[in-house]
Formats: C-alpha cells, structure tokens, sequence
C-alpha cells in the first residue's frame, strides 16, 4: 500500500515538473520572440529615418550632372544654392517611381511635397512626387475637339484630369458638334484640337472662332490635320501635310527646349503621322522646338497669338519616342494649368510605419519646407 502511493506521488511529481518545464520554455520563446520582433521594429524605423534623411540630403543639392534633366540624371538633386528648381522638380516627376527609389537607394516608399504657411504648395501644376497622395483640383473650363474615332489620344485625359467639354468634329459624320463647340469657345480658357480636319465651308467661321479665342489669352494645343483643304492659315500659321509618309519622313529631334513640354534636346521622335507648321506672321516669338531631320520642317511649334498660347504637334501619337510621350504633354497641361493642392491624405494607403524629415528651401524669394515621406 506505502508503495503503491509513494509510486503515484512520484508520476504526479513527473507530471508536474514536466509540465512547469513547457510552461518555462513557452515563456521563454514568447519573450525572446517579443524582444527581437521589438529589435526588429526599432531597426526598421531607424532604417526609414536614415533612408529619410539620405533622400532630403541629396534633394536638397543640385544633383547630377548639375544641369540634369529626366534623360541625363544620375543623382537626383532639386536645389540650386538652396533655392528650389522648379524644372528640375516637373524632370523628377516625369521619372519613373521604381528608378527614382534605386537612385535613392531605397526600398521604402516615398512622398515629397512642399509648403508654406501650412498650405502644400502647386508648383507649375505639381504638387509633390512619389507615391502620389495629393491630388490636384483644376477649376477651369476646357474643350476637347477631336474628328477621328482613330485620333483621341487625350480625349480621356482631357475628360478625366480637366472635365473638359467634348466635341466630335464635323468630318464624315451627319452630326457634328462645330457649331456648340465654335459658340461656346468663348468660355473656354484651355482647348485641345486633336486632328481638328475642320471642312472647307465651316472653317472661316471656326477660324475667327478660334483666333478671339487665342487673342484674349487662351492656351490651345493642336495636332495633325487642321482641314481637309491646304489653303487655309489659323492663328498666323500655316499647317501642311508632308507629301510623303514613309519612316524617314516621320522622324523628327528635339532642338529647343520649353519650360512646360520637358523634351531633351538631342531626343528623337518618330511621329505616327507627319504635318508641319510654318510661320506666316511677322512676329519673332515663333518657336520650333523639334523639327523633321529629313527636310527640317516643323514637326512641335510653340508661338503667341494676341494674348493666347498655342503649341501645334505634328501628331500626339508617336511610334517611336524613348519614354511616354503622351504623358509628358499631359504634365505639360497640367503644368500650365497650374491648380490647386488638396490636403495630403494619409489614409488613403495602407502602413506600418512612417517617417518624416524637413528641409528648408528658397522659393520665389520664399522660405518653404520640403517634407519628404517614407514609409513600409
């Protein structure tokens, strides 16, 4: 009987030290585990913090090379003597995310934006780079006329980004909408005019339409054919077609640069279809900012009409371009436009953590402050 107890109070006592044996290592596991996850954490926001910094040094610098734009840049810098750049800010924002993070040698996503007295400033339509979290508001009014369901490169641009009016022109259609857009050009500020093709017996009255538009100050961008007859000028310009059409009639380099439409000089483009603009006004503010290399007629013009801007482009579609070309007269517009900056909004994405650092910087004779985000 003694034995036979002494035998169970040794399997309790087995049992029991067993038992407090798991209870101890479980314990030990969940600490040690809380201890490096806690590590791991305090490393990952030290990495942020320094990876915030690395990337407000180098914005704050020049870059490289010091005249670098979206083609050339090897190190990405903003500042010139402490004052903001403002080319160079619309050149970053025309590369590519994922580039821009290698060449800040991070993995951590990223918002750069600027303001002052608390309100984040627009700077020439931009109102920060990265992961985007600010999204401008464009209070405008605009018109998109296109006359070829094949031509409408910007059409949903012009639609989405400025809530443009859209007009289809009056080429092979029975019914055209030259008379609405023509009547009510006069409460535009910005139009597109995408392969207009306007007909011999409306184009005078689109013609004065369209140069009232451009002498009280409207900004106007035009591509392709203007009208099906070759006789007719717009705003002191004449447009033309090229005879031919083969490849080598298509190309055309950049030889001028423009603060808004960020081509490289130097940068090829082959266009999809290939007409010209000439000069026909006695004004000097003519501006060929990319010609055909075959014959060098004026592939992308800039020039003043009265108080009005206007760009013509031989095409807004290219078959050959070294980046998005649509884009960069996409960013052009909104450039020009300008716009205000809504509030940044953080909990439109999903985070663990972020970061935050501040450097200060001239601006238009201002001192603003760039805030660079960074967060996994």
């Amino acid at each position: 009987m003694g034995s036979s107890i002494s035998t169970k109070g040794q399997a309790w006592y087995m049992d029991f030290s067993i038992a407090l044996l798991l209870f101890t290592l479980t314990l030990v596991i969940y600490f040690s585990y809380t201890n490096n996850f806690q590590k791991q954490e305090s490393g990952g926001l030290d990495n942020m913090l320094s990876d915030s910094k690395a990337v407000s040094s180098s914005l704050i610098l020049s870059g490289y090379p010091k005249g670098w734009d979206n083609g050339s840049v090897i190190r990405i810098g903003l500042a010139d003597e402490q004052s903001l750049n403002a080319t160079k800010l619309r050149h970053f924002k025309l590369l590519n995310y994922s580039k821009t993070k290698s060449s800040f040698g991070t993995n951590f996503d990223y918002f750069v934006f600027f303001i002052n007295n608390d309100e984040v400033l627009n700077i020439n339509g931009i109102c920060g780079v990265g992961h985007q979290l600010i999204t401008p508001t464009y209070n405008i009014k605009s018109a998109y006329y296109y006359s070829d369901e094949d031509d409408k490169v910007l059409k949903d641009f012009m639609g989405v980004t400025f809530d443009a009016d859209i007009y289809l022109g009056d080429d092979g259609y029975d019914v055209s909408d030259i008379d609405g857009f023509i009547s009510n050009l006069s409460k535009y500020t910005f139009i597109v005019l995408e392969h207009p093709d306007v007909s011999p017996s409306n184009f005078n009255k689109f013609q004065t339409a369209v140069e009232n538009f451009s002498s009280r100050g409207g900004l106007a961008m035009i591509s392709g054919q203007l009208t099906t007859s070759n006789d007719r000028d717009l705003l002191d310009v004449e447009f033309r077609k090229k005879a031919g059409q083969s490849l080598s009639d298509r190309k055309a380099i950049v030889n001028q640069s423009d603060d808004y439409l960020l081509l490289n000089v130097g940068q090829n483009i082959t266009f999809s279809q290939a007409y010209y603009a000439e000069n026909k006004s006695i004004t000097s503010d003519f501006i060929a900012i990319a010609t055909f290399e075959q014959d060098l007629r004026n592939a992308i013009t800039k020039w003043k009409y009265g108080n009005g801007t206007n760009y013509f482009f031989s095409d807004f579609n290219v078959s050959y371009f070294n980046g998005d070309f649509a884009g960069l007269i996409e960013e052009a517009a909104k450039g020009m436009i300008g716009g205000t900056c809504n509030p940044i909004n953080i909990s439109q994405i999903k985070l663990k953590n972020l970061v935050n650092t501040e450097r200060y910087l001239n601006y238009n004779s201002k001192l603003v402050k760039m805030i660079v985000y960074l967060w996994q």
